[in-house]
C-alpha cells in the first residue's frame, strides 16, 4: 500500500513540476515576443567606415 501512495505522490509532483515549466516557458516566450515585436529588424546606418592601417579595425568616417 505505501508503494502505490509514494507512486501516486510522484505522479502528483511530476505533473505539479510539468505544468509549472510549461507555464514558465510559455511566460518566457511570451517576452520574447513582446521584445522582438519592439525590435526595429532594421540596423543602425553607421555612415561610411574608413580602415585604420595601423590596427586594421574600421571606424566611422568622420567629417
Amino acid at each position: 500500500m505505501t508503494e502505490i501512495i509514494g507512486f501516486a505522490a510522484l505522479a502528483a509532483g511530476g505533473y505539479w513540476i510539468y505544468s509549472r515549466m510549461k507555464r514558465k516557458m510559455a511566460e518566457v516566450e511570451k517576452h520574447l515576443a513582446d521584445i522582438s515585436a519592439r525590435a526595429t529588424g532594421a540596423p543602425r546606418d553607421a555612415g561610411n567606415l574608413i580602415r585604420d592601417p595601423k590596427t586594421g579595425r574600421y571606424r566611422p568616417e568622420q567629417g
